[in-house]
């Protein structure tokens, strides 16, 4: 075997466990989801006429400002995940 072919063989095999060391090195710093992190309660906010405030469990479809039935004249006036990164 000529010593250029050698040669080109190692910096193939030198090239090839560069590859394999970053692959495992990005792989065992990724991000995975938590198997046992539970997801945040979506919650909605909702101010009623007499000035008291519910909190309660979101429901599809609600937004800020829509007409809430839980008391009269009750508004949605927050809506947000509790306990999360950003939750309260």
């Amino acid at each position: 075997m000529p010593v250029a072919e050698i040669g080109l063989l190692a910096i193939f095999v030198a090239s090839i466990a560069v590859l394999a060391v970053v692959m495992y090195l990005l792989v065992r710093t990724s991000e995975r989801p938590q198997q046992n992190e539970k997801k945040p309660r979506v919650v909605s906010v909702v101010k009623c006429n007499d000035g008291r405030e519910i909190r309660r469990d979101y429901k599809d479809g609600e937004y800020v400002g829509a007409v809430a039935q839980d008391c009269p004249d009750g508004v949605i006036i927050g809506v947000y995940k509790e306990g999360g990164e950003y939750g309260v």
